[in-house]
């Protein structure tokens, strides 16, 4: 997997080498907005919980945002997907254990939640590139 890295142009901002659309901030202010403690959590973990929804938006919205990442570096259709999967998982279980950590349970229901949500955006960027 070669990276390449892209020459300033006149659209978008530069961040060294890296060309960032404007049409990517969206993405970026979405994954700020959900990533803040959400009122949905409940003491009961049920699999169809208020916080599920929740849960697969967010670690929807951050897969896509490691695909668009992916796509301004160029890579191939195939690694852009490995990276918002890598992307979203690594947040979601990060999140987990943070929730753990602050004696809070570890719930695998929510990554399950997570992993709908990850897939959901891997299926559409699939049919997106053809």
């Amino acid at each position: 997997m070669d990276v390449k890295l892209k020459g300033p142009r006149e659209v978008g901002a530069i961040f060294g080498a890296v060309r960032i659309r404007p049409s990517c901030i969206p993405y970026a202010i979405g994954a700020l907005s959900v990533s803040v403690p959400c009122a949905a959590q409940t003491t009961g973990d049920s699999w169809l919980g208020p916080d599920k929804p929740v849960h697969a938006f967010a670690a929807g919205w951050t897969a896509g945002a490691g695909y668009a990442g992916a796509l301004e570096l160029d890579w191939e259709p195939a690694d852009r997907r490995l990276a918002g999967i890598g992307v979203a998982l690594a947040a979601s279980v990060g999140k987990e254990a943070r929730d753990w950590t602050r004696g809070e349970p570890f719930s695998f229901k929510d990554l399950v939640a997570d992993c709908i949500g990850i897939a959901a955006v891997v299926a559409l960027t699939a049919i997106a590139d053809g």
